[in-house]
């Protein structure tokens, strides 16, 4: 019952943020992040001691920067249902491309991309950003637990073209992907557990999902670092990174270096623009 009510709130979203103006239909998504906020209770609390820790910052400049990035969850979700609507006309004029050349002469390998991400900016808008463009782009997800959502959710995904690999099914997918020449891109900055390495990520241990670079080792695809920087509504830059490549047959040591590597720069990204990563993420729980 919970989960129909769910999926009827969210149809509810969707057909006022898609019926208002383009330049207004931030506002839904604004109002319900401001509100998640205001009712975010323990994950608020976990949330604004994980900001305090990383930036050495007070309660009071820590609660500034996750509201903040309630807001911006906020218009992610606007953004989000908006997307299925914005045609190849229309990605120029909200995306800006920063060393996209990078992704190019990756792909001209033949041994498909790798790109490396996290939830960071409005990560969902990706997919569309690369698959308007005319990219074969697959992206590996979660599944959600409430499987009406979790349709509608890759439904939305899906329409604009992006291939969604579930994670019970990512290697063989992803692998297959990759061979044949297309994009398989990977957020990489959640708490893996006990199936992640232990690697350092603001300065404190935290396990770290392995799959970018093995996948990156087994296959020959480059890794590509990119994220997606809000700059305002319906307004991003996608910047890309300079490409990793990983030796065949590279042993664990090399790799772990490489995921470290790829750790530091998302930590410097997030480092410059806060506000704009995912803290309500338990990072750190495994080592806690």
């Amino acid at each position: 019952m919970l989960n129909r009510l769910t999926a009827l709130l969210f149809d509810i979203f969707k057909f006022i943020t898609q019926k208002l103006p383009v330049s207004r239909a931030y506002l839904p998504g604004k109002f319900l992040g401001q509100l998640a906020y205001k009712l975010s209770g323990s994950r608020g609390e976990n949330s604004r001691q994980n900001i305090m820790d990383a930036f050495n910052a007070d309660k009071n400049k820590a609660d500034k920067i996750l509201k903040k990035v309630y807001s911006n969850l906020g218009m992610n979700l606007s953004e989000f249902l908006l997307q299925e609507n914005i045609g190849v006309e229309d990605i120029d004029n909200i995306i800006e491309y920063e060393n996209i050349e990078y992704l190019d002469k990756c792909l001209d390998r033949g041994k498909g991309v790798i790109i490396y991400t996290g939830h960071f900016g409005n990560w969902e808008l990706m997919g569309a950003a690369l698959t308007l463009k005319g990219y074969k782009v697959n992206a590996i997800a979660r599944t959600q637990n409430n499987s009406i959502m979790d349709e509608k959710i890759n439904y939305i995904r899906e329409n604009v073209g992006v291939n969604i690999i579930p994670k019970g099914a990512s290697v063989r997918k992803a692998y297959k992907a990759l061979k044949q020449g297309e994009i398989v891109v990977i957020l990489g900055d959640q708490d893996a557990r006990e199936n992640g390495w232990k690697m350092e990520f603001f300065d404190k241990p935290a396990s770290t999902y392995t799959g970018a670079v093995q996948l990156a080792e087994r296959t020959g695809a480059a890794v590509v670092p990119a994220f997606l920087l809000r700059e305002g509504w319906l307004k991003h830059k996608f910047l890309f990174y300079s490409p990793i490549f990983i030796d065949r047959k590279a042993g664990e040591a090399v790799q772990r270096n490489i995921l470290q590597d790829l750790l530091d720069i998302t930590e410097e990204i997030i480092r410059r623009y806060p506000d704009q990563w995912m803290w309500l993420h338990k990072r750190w729980k495994t080592y806690q």
